[in-house]
C-alpha cells in the first residue's frame, strides 16, 4: 500500500520503483499533513521524482503523465481549469495518444491532429494549450528532457469564411470580437432591467472578469466623489465560478479596487443602492445559467408574446441584430475602450488584475468610425 494514514491527517506516502545497484528496491518516502487529496497528489510528485533518470519518459505513457499531473499540479489549479484540462486530455488527447510512449511524441504527431481531427480553428488552438502545459509539466518534474510542441508556430484549420454577398458590412461586424463605443453605449438602453444587466455593467464599465461581476456584493459597490465626477467603485476580492463555487480572486493582484467608467457606473449605482442586503449579490445569475440566458439575448425574438411566457423567455431577442460576442468578452471591450481613450497598458493590466503587465494588442478593436470622423475634423481645419 503506498498511502497509509498513520494518524488523523498524517500519511506516509511510499513509492517503490526498479531496484538500486546493489539489487535491493528503490523507494522513496515522504510524510504528508493534509487530506487525502494532499496524499494523492504526494505520490505523483514521487512518481514523477523516480522517473528523473537517463532514460527520460521511455516506457512511460502520456496516460500516466496525465495520471500525475492532474493528481499533483492540477490539485492546484482553480476547479474550473482542472475541469477543461480534464475535458480535454479525456475527450481528446488520450484517446488518441494515451498509450504511446511520452518520450515518442513529436511535433508532426501534435500537428497532424490539429489538422485532421476535423475540430475548429478554436478548438485545435486550446488543445495544443493543454498538450503543451502537461508536457511542460512533465520537463520540469523530470519525466521528459524538452516539451517538442511548447515553442514554434502551428498551422491550424482555417475559420470559415463570412458569406460577404447577401450582406458584407454584416459579415464583417459579426466577426468582431469586441465591441467598439458605439456598439456598447447602443446596447446600454437595450440591456436595462435584464438579469445580466449588472454583470453586464461590471464587465464593460470596468474590466471585470465575468466569474468576478458575478461575486460582486452590495458591500463591494460604492460612489464616491474624485475630482469634479462622482464614481462607481467595486471592492474586486472574490470570484464564483461554474466549478468549485466562491473562490479567492484568480490571480495575486486580482484583490483591488476600481472605478467604473460612465455611463456604466451611474446605472450600476442606480440597480445596487437601493438594495438592503449588504452581502447579497448585486447579479443574481448563477454562475451555470449566465452563459445560456446571454445567448438568449442575441436570439430572434418570438413572433408571438404569450401571457404566460416565463419572464427568462421575456428577455428573449433584446439584443437581437447586435454582433453577438460572448459576455467574457466585454473584458477586452473596456480594455479596448481604455486604450481609445489613450490608458496607458500598464494602467490597463492592472485595472483588469493580472499577475504581470501584459501587451494588449491582442485585445485592441479600434473605433474605425472615430478616427474617420477625427481625420475629417482635422481636414476640415486646415483645408
Amino acid at each position: 500500500m503506498s498511502i497509509r494514514e498513520i494518524r488523523p491527517r498524517v500519511w506516509e506516502v511510499r513509492k517503490t520503483h526498479g531496484h538500486r545497484e546493489d539489487g535491493r528496491p528503490r523507494t522513496l518516502y515522504k510524510t504528508v499533513h493534509g487530506s487525502h487529496a494532499d496524499a494523492v497528489a504526494a505520490e505523483a510528485a514521487l512518481t514523477a521524482q523516480m522517473a528523473a533518470e537517463p532514460t527520460l519518459g521511455r516506457g512511460t505513457t502520456l496516460r500516466a503523465v496525465w495520471g500525475a499531473y492532474s493528481g499533483s499540479r492540477g490539485q492546484r489549479l482553480a476547479p474550473k481549469t482542472l475541469s477543461v484540462y480534464t475535458w480535454v486530455m479525456g475527450r481528446y488527447w488520450l484517446p488518441m495518444m494515451g498509450d504511446m510512449d511520452v518520450s515518442a511524441i513529436t511535433r508532426a504527431d501534435v500537428q497532424r491532429e490539429l489538422l485532421n481531427s476535423g475540430w475548429s480553428r478554436a478548438t485545435a488552438i486550446r488543445n495544443r494549450r493543454v498538450l503543451s502545459t502537461v508536457l511542460t509539466w512533465a520537463v520540469n518534474e523530470g519525466w521528459l528532457r524538452e516539451n517538442p510542441i511548447r515553442v514554434g508556430g502551428f498551422e491550424y484549420p482555417q475559420a470559415d469564411e463570412p458569406d460577404y454577398d447577401a450582406d458584407p458590412f454584416a459579415a464583417i461586424e459579426g466577426g468582431r470580437d469586441v465591441w467598439g463605443a458605439q456598439v456598447a453605449l447602443a446596447a446600454m438602453p437595450r440591456m436595462r432591467g435584464l438579469a445580466l444587466e449588472p454583470a453586464w455593467l461590471m464587465c464593460v464599465g470596468a474590466g471585470l472578469r465575468v466569474e468576478e461581476a458575478l461575486a460582486i456584493r452590495r458591500a463591494d459597490v460604492r460612489r464616491v466623489e474624485i475630482g469634479p465626477r462622482e464614481v462607481t467603485q467595486l471592492a474586486v476580492h472574490h470570484a464564483v465560478p461554474d466549478v468549485g463555487g466562491r473562490r479567492a480572486t484568480k490571480t495575486a493582484k486580482g484583490n483591488r479596487v476600481v472605478g467604473m467608467v460612465e455611463p456604466f457606473g451611474s446605472r450600476l449605482w442606480e440597480i445596487a443602492e437601493p438594495m438592503a442586503e449588504r452581502l447579497d449579490p448585486v447579479c443574481k445569475v448563477t454562475p451555470s445559467r449566465q452563459n445560456k440566458l446571454w445567448r438568449l439575448y442575441f436570439e430572434e425574438p418570438p413572433a408571438e408574446w404569450h401571457p404566460r411566457m416565463a419572464e427568462s423567455r421575456k428577455a428573449q431577442g433584446r439584443l437581437f441584430g447586435l454582433p453577438y460576442i460572448p459576455l467574457s468578452r466585454m473584458r477586452a471591450t473596456h480594455a479596448t475602450l481604455m486604450q481609445e481613450a489613450g490608458v496607458p497598458d500598464a494602467v490597463n493590466s492592472l485595472y483588469h488584475g493580472h499577475s504581470d503587465e501584459v501587451a494588449y494588442s491582442h485585445y485592441r478593436r479600434p473605433d474605425l468610425d472615430a478616427a474617420a470622423a477625427k481625420t475629417s475634423d482635422w481636414l476640415e481645419l486646415v483645408g
